[in-house]
């Protein structure tokens, strides 16, 4: 019975989980409403308070949980092994693929900007810290070694390019839909804007990028 509870427990959990992302996704911290996420959920609301307290932890716990689905997203690149410009590649379309796979982390992280980060700063950095991040950095500094990216690129910044470069794609898909009247998140368009991505990251980032060999 113990084991059953515990399963039921865990259930419950991820229910509750499941249903405070889209809320929080949807409407942001301010405007989702626990009953909400209760009804979506479909559990008694005082068992959300049982189990995370309150709504800012219930919203941490959200926080933390998309953060880590890129982070494992970004962790698959260093398997790979994969350096100078087939990275950079493989980061880009890695970025477009999770993004176009992952609504909720783009509506919470853009929703999280407009309070001014109030709740992933409450957070432990060791929460947020994506350990991909200093990977690339640390590749772009070998590939600058090696000959491949430029002497001039900054590490720092090129990363920060990458990952705002992609993101805009998906964070101003609609306006940008309608000003070029074209569907951003359509499957051929965005392949073509991941194509583009990489395009111009390369041409910016690599020596001689048109003469050299891949």
């Amino acid at each position: 019975m113990a084991v059953k509870r515990e399963k039921n427990s865990e259930k419950s959990r991820q229910d509750i989980l499941a249903a405070a992302e889209e809320q929080f996704a949807a409407k942001g911290f301010y405007g989702a409403r626990i009953d909400e996420i209760a009804h979506q959920a479909n559990i008694n609301k005082r068992m959300i308070y049982e189990y995370f307290t309150n709504k800012e932890n219930l919203y941490k716990k959200v926080l933390f949980n998309v953060y880590k689905r890129m982070e494992i997203a970004e962790s698959k690149i260093l398997e790979t092994k994969v350096t100078g410009k087939e990275l950079i590649r493989n980061i880009i379309s890695m970025y477009f693929d999770f993004l176009r796979d992952n609504p909720n982390f783009v509506n919470i992280l853009m929703w999280e900007n407009l309070n001014k980060a109030a709740y992933l700063n409450e957070m432990p950095s060791s929460d947020v810290e994506r350990p991909t991040i200093n990977y690339i950095k640390e590749e772009i500094r070998r590939g600058k070694e090696a000959g491949i990216f430029k002497k001039s690129i900054d590490e720092e910044q090129a990363v920060i390019s990458l990952i705002v470069v992609c993101f805009s794609n998906f964070s101003n898909r609609y306006t940008l839909s309608k000003l070029f009247a074209k569907e951003l998140s359509d499957k051929d368009m965005l392949e073509k804007r991941k194509q583009h991505t990489i395009d111009i990251m390369l041409e910016y980032m690599c020596e001689n990028n048109r003469k050299k060999a891949i």
